[in-house]
Parts: structure tokens; sequence; C-alpha cells
């Protein structure tokens, strides 16, 4: 083989491998920009999901706010109303209780839609048995008999206080929805959601 043969084949040799290196250069730089698009997306995609998770939350407690004050107001308003009805007059009691029922009314239509499940069958409890007190209480604001009339207020205030346990059932529930709490307190009962727990941190 004569010496430009051989100078020719390295030439070519040297041009391939320039070729060759500017190709897998060209191949790596590629996959080393894919990874980091990837990487990218995934962090972008992550910050998506925890700013609208976020959003969830702040929506919750708010909801979970509204609702938990209302319920307090609405069960403060008839305990009120009702030792008013003891003493005699309670105009200016009833148009409280109005106001606080029309407004825990319109916070539980909101919270029916967000609320969860858990939160949502508790407070129903608790509502259930703030009906019942309110249905009682007009029925005793018609009440003649001013003796009947005493026995069956004191039973409308005795129920009205056994609200207060089960209101903080439903709290404890809604904190830990909204992470205020990693779990639920030694005193919470999950099955019925009701208490001899009467500590008066609860109201």
């Amino acid at each position: 083989m004569s010496g430009a043969t051989v100078s020719v084949i390295v030439a070519i040799v040297g041009v391939g491998g320039t070729l060759a290196s500017a190709v897998i250069t060209q191949v790596l730089a590629q996959r080393a920009e894919s990874r980091r698009s990837d990487r990218e997306e995934w962090v972008r995609i992550a910050e998506q999901r925890a700013s609208e998770d976020q959003r969830k939350i702040d929506q919750l407690r708010s909801c979970y706010v509204q609702l938990n004050a209302h319920d307090r107001y609405y069960r403060d308003a008839m305990l009120a109303y009702a030792y008013a009805l003891k003493s005699g007059s309670a105009d200016a009691e009833a148009a409280e209780l109005s106001n606080a029922r029309r407004a825990q009314r319109d916070t539980r239509a909101e919270a029916q839609l967000v609320a969860s499940d858990a939160v949502l069958e508790l407070e129903s409890r608790v509502n259930a048995h703030l009906t019942t007190a309110y249905r009682d209480l007009m029925e005793v604001a018609g009440e003649s008999d001013p003796s009947a009339r005493q026995v069956r207020l004191n039973q409308v205030i005795d129920l009205l206080d056994s609200i207060i346990p089960q209101q903080g059932h439903v709290r404890a529930r809604m904190r830990l929805d909204v992470r205020a709490t990693q779990e639920l307190p030694d005193w919470y009962n999950p099955e019925i959601g009701l208490t001899t727990h009467h500590q008066t941190s609860h109201r």
C-alpha cells in the first residue's frame, strides 16, 4: 500500500471520527436537554398540583370557619332566646335568632357543596338537634301555661347544652380535613360522632 493511499485512509478515518464525535456530542446534548425539560415539566406539574391543592384547602378552611361560627351563633342565639322567654320579653332575642338561623342556613348550603362526607355527616346531626330546638322554642313561645312553659324551656336549654360536645366532634373532623392536625383526638368517636367529653375548651 502506497504512502498516498495510507494518507487518504487516515484522512477518511479522521474525518469520520470527527463527524462521529460531532454526532455523538449532539445526541448527548439532546438527551441532556430532554432530561432537563422533563425535570422542569415535572417541577411545573408538581408546583401546579400543590398550588391547586392549597387553593382547595384554603377554600375548605374558609367554609369550615363560617360553618362552625354560624352553627355556634345559631345555638347561642337560641339559648339567649330561651333564657329571655324564661324572664319575660324576648323581642330583641327573637330578631337575633332569626338572623342567626338565616346565616346558618346559607352557610350550610355552601358547605354541602365543598365539605367532606365525614364533616357533613357529623354536622347534619348537630343541625338536626338545632332544628328540633328551634321548633320547640317556637312552640314554647306560644305556651300559655307559665308552669308548662318553664318546664319546656328547661328541656330546650338542656338540648342546646347537649349539642356542645357534638360540635366539638365536628370541629375535630374539620381540623383534620384542613390539615391543622394529623390525627383525631382520643375522645373522638368515629362511629356515632357523640361523646361524653364535656371539657369547657369545646365551648
